[in-house]
């Protein structure tokens, strides 16, 4: 009987050794400020297609393709990751700052979006505000989609990176820090480059923390042309024969183009023979071609390809004259030539600012 309860009393004993304290003391601080405080911090931003997470190339930061349609917008996603140190209740609110690319003129055909200047020459085009997303939408979309299929898309602020925002105890799922995203429209007609964005997210003190980065409207040549074929009806052995267009779109009979990229452009044409053939080894036929009204007829042969003169500046409408000069037409019982002609593009310069200096 002893020995039992000597048993006993040891395993109490051992029980009390290991048994967690009952309380604790942890002490509490905290340091009054006046208005002020620290700034908000933006940790990383990025910009990409409306789904948040793709651009339109394997480089890193965001390349995005213009339409390539007239009047029809390209919509983009801007996005920010925001913290600050004085609390999340502190943030205001977070917003966007577009520029145009630096040292390229929109020339003057271009119309800017509503609210929007139309000067170009890196000059400020807009802000636009980014909304918080929820906890969770915010963490799938940066440390899912983000991460794993765009790696090398944000921008990120010193100090911060891919482990530090999603840690399992980070402050992105802590809510001590969140995504913010919103969406803009870039004009068909605005040029190629590269267009800076700034991230700024204030606090209730007017404080402002900033991130700078850039994405790349890609560049992409493209034109309208109101016409399907070029008639130059009755036409007549060594008299050269013009087809005139003009400046109003829409008019078939009347060729007319227009440049729907952003870039500027020169037309380029070529042509068969019609089946006119060839004499002593020389084309029966020659052709000659122009944009506008301002520069002279350029004359090209058969199946060669012409560039054109006179760029068209972005969203720009001009008119295209033809001509046809047959020299010689072939034996045959046919009075009726027919052919095809091909139309495209050559990217041009974009016009460069002026130096106000």
């Amino acid at each position: 009987m002893k020995k039992v309860i000597y048993s006993i009393t040891i395993f109490s004993m051992f029980a009390l050794l290991i048994a967690p304290a009952l309380a604790a003391t942890v002490t509490t601080g905290l340091t009054q400020v006046q208005a002020g405080g620290d700034a908000p911090i933006v940790k990383a931003k990025w910009e990409a297609n409306v789904d948040r997470y793709t651009d339109d190339s394997d480089a890193a930061g965001a390349q995005l393709l213009p339409t390539g349609v007239k009047d029809q917008n390209r919509p983009i996603a801007i996005c920010a990751i925001v913290t600050d140190t004085d609390g999340m209740g502190d943030i205001a609110g977070v917003y966007a700052d577009v520029f145009y690319p630096e040292n390229i003129a929109l020339g003057d055909s271009h119309t800017a979006l509503p609210n929007q200047s139309g000067a170009g020459c890196g000059e400020f085009m807009q802000q636009d505000q980014l909304f918080e997303l929820e906890k969770q939408a915010g963490w799938d979309l940066f440390c899912g989609m983000v991460r794993n299929n765009n790696n090398n898309l944000p921008t990120f602020n010193t100090g911060y990176d891919y482990e530090e925002i999603c840690a399992t105890d980070g402050e992105l799922l802590k809510l001590t820090a969140k995504v913010y995203c919103g969406q803009k429209d870039l004009s068909y007609e605005y040029p190629s480059g590269d267009y800076k964005v700034t991230a700024m997210a204030q606090d209730t003190n007017s404080l402002n923390g900033t991130l700078d980065n850039s994405f790349e409207y890609m560049p992409l040549t493209a034109f309208e042309a109101d016409f399907t074929s070029v008639n130059y009806a009755n036409v007549k052995l060594n008299i050269n024969k013009i087809v005139n267009g003009d400046l109003t779109f829409g008019t078939e009979a009347l060729p007319t183009v227009r440049n729907v990229g952003n870039t500027r452009m020169n037309l380029t044409v070529m042509q068969d023979d019609m089946g006119l053939g060839m004499t002593s080894g020389l084309y029966n036929v020659i052709y000659d071609a122009r944009v506008g009204s301002f520069v002279d007829h350029q004359n090209y042969l058969p199946y060669e390809t012409k560039t054109l003169d006179d760029a068209l500046d972005l969203s720009e409408t001009d008119e295209v004259d033809f001509s046809i000069l047959v020299k010689k037409f072939p034996t045959s019982d046919s009075t009726a030539w027919i052919g095809n002609m091909t139309l495209g593009a050559v990217m041009a310069d974009h016009l460069l600012c002026c130096d106000p200096s």
